[in-house]
């Protein structure tokens, strides 16, 4: 997002924590329902989140245009920086997506333990927990994303995500 010099806005540490809360609901909706499938499985699937944003910062944020610098919607950017050197920011767009398939393990992951643990062990209970996973983590992590992080990031034209 530009301010009206034309230099880009910069979002607050409080809103990158709020853009960060909805994907951060998934991993733990998605590791409960891993743990109802064995103890083991919801602490790996921990671990798969953690390392997944690690990767993230890796691969995706020294190509971002906003790396290192606040104007980053949730916050990456600057965390980015402190472990990964800078790198061609005319690449993020194909960076990003072969990065799309791990984010894509996180969310469909607990989504097929879930629907296997219904079939297995039917219950309301877990329906509606499996329900509040789909919810979140295909409704509102995205429709998050678009009307507000999205919405005021310098890369929305050319990320894949965005669109």
């Amino acid at each position: 997002m530009a301010t009206s010099d034309g230099s880009l806005a910069e979002f607050t540490r409080k809103e990158a924590l709020l853009n960060n809360i909805p994907g951060m609901l998934t991993y733990a909706l998605g590791s409960i329902i891993l743990f109802h499938m064995w103890i083991v499985l919801g602490v790996l699937y921990l671990l798969l989140c953690v390392g997944g944003i690690v990767l993230f910062w890796k691969f995706i944020c020294p190509f971002c245009p906003s790396y290192d610098k606040r104007c980053c919607p949730c916050g990456y950017g600057k965390i980015s920086s402190r472990f990964f050197g800078r790198r061609d920011p005319s690449l993020f767009a194909r960076m990003f997506k072969m990065y799309i398939p791990v984010f894509s393990l996180l969310w469909f992951l607990p989504l097929l333990g879930g629907f296997v643990l219904l079939l297995g062990y039917p219950s309301l209970d877990f329906l509606l927990l499996l329900l509040f996973f789909l919810i979140v983590g295909f409704v509102l992590v995205p429709l998050i994303s678009r009307v507000h992080g999205c919405r005021d990031c310098s890369m929305k034209d050319g990320c894949p995500w965005a669109r």
